[in-house]
């Protein structure tokens, strides 16, 4: 990137010049907020995180990251009748999630070419809102169904085992800009991505950590009618298993495979 097209507060930095006026980088990150946050982004943070992040760019936050990832997507570009076809599928996915998780009062982070991730910010002093990420997913998996099914009516071959599986933790994270966007950096990320690796097309696996806490609230979990199950999960780290609990949600067909029939 030319010096000239950077952004000023970027290009301050870089050459040791003063930074640029607090209500030029106070707007430029709003802009931010407004591309990748839910509404009312910047009283969710509060003033010293917000001021944190105009001067150092980084703020520690407590967050539940949900990574997602449609399974098998290099097979269905391939087989993709027209490509042009396959790319407005990927438009209609990733603008379907940022609108689910702007709704339920997510941040969009980015997208990864066949998946995604988003996050639940919890405001300083506030229990974090566990509800959001069965909510969110409870709502993502038939919205991403519908939008398979649409691929499938252009697809020369379609594979067996197409569709998005979900995996999702929670922690302490550092909230960091990078250029004009924000991403989020810690190990609920990694942990939310060894449960995604680990789950089948339609289920949502959690870390052990976030399930637990979802299971502190069993009278919710009985009136939504979505059930959670302790499982195992085979990760790298942990090749013989690791503890993780599914989300089962009412009306949605059991992701998990059918028991193999014993042979006579």
């Amino acid at each position: 990137m030319e010096p000239a097209t950077m952004p000023r507060s970027l290009h301050a930095s870089m050459d040791g010049t003063s930074p640029a006026p607090r209500d030029e980088r106070l707007s430029d990150l709003e802009a931010v907020f407004t591309r990748h946050a839910p509404a009312g982004a910047r009283e969710l943070l509060g003033d010293s995180a917000v001021e944190e992040l105009l001067t150092h760019r980084s703020t520690t936050v407590q967050a539940s990251v949900v990574v997602g990832d449609l399974r098998l997507s290099t097979l269905l570009l391939r087989e993709s009748v027209q490509t042009p076809l396959f790319a407005r599928f990927l438009v209609g996915f990733t603008e379907a999630v940022r609108s689910l998780a702007n709704g339920n009062g997510g941040w969009f982070d980015k997208f990864t070419g066949d998946g995604f991730i988003a996050y639940w910010i919890t405001p300083p002093g506030e229990d974090p809102a566990l509800r959001d990420v069965p909510e969110f997913c409870q709502s993502l998996l038939p919205a991403a169904s519908s939008l398979v099914a649409n691929l499938r009516k252009t697809s020369r071959n379609f594979p067996v085992g197409v569709g998005l599986s979900l995996g999702a933790d929670a922690g302490p994270c550092e909230l960091v800009r990078v250029g004009e966007a924000l991403t989020l950096v810690g190990a609920p990320i990694v942990g939310a991505t060894r449960m995604v690796t680990g789950a089948s097309p339609g289920q949502t696996l959690l870390n052990v950590h976030l399930g637990e806490l979802i299971a502190a609230d069993p009278d919710w979990l009985t009136d939504t009618g979505i059930r959670l199950e302790r499982t195992s999960v085979k990760t790298k780290e942990y090749p013989e298993g690791q503890e993780a609990y599914e989300l089962l949600f009412p009306g949605v067909e059991d992701a998990r495979p059918p028991p193999r029939s014993s042979s006579a």
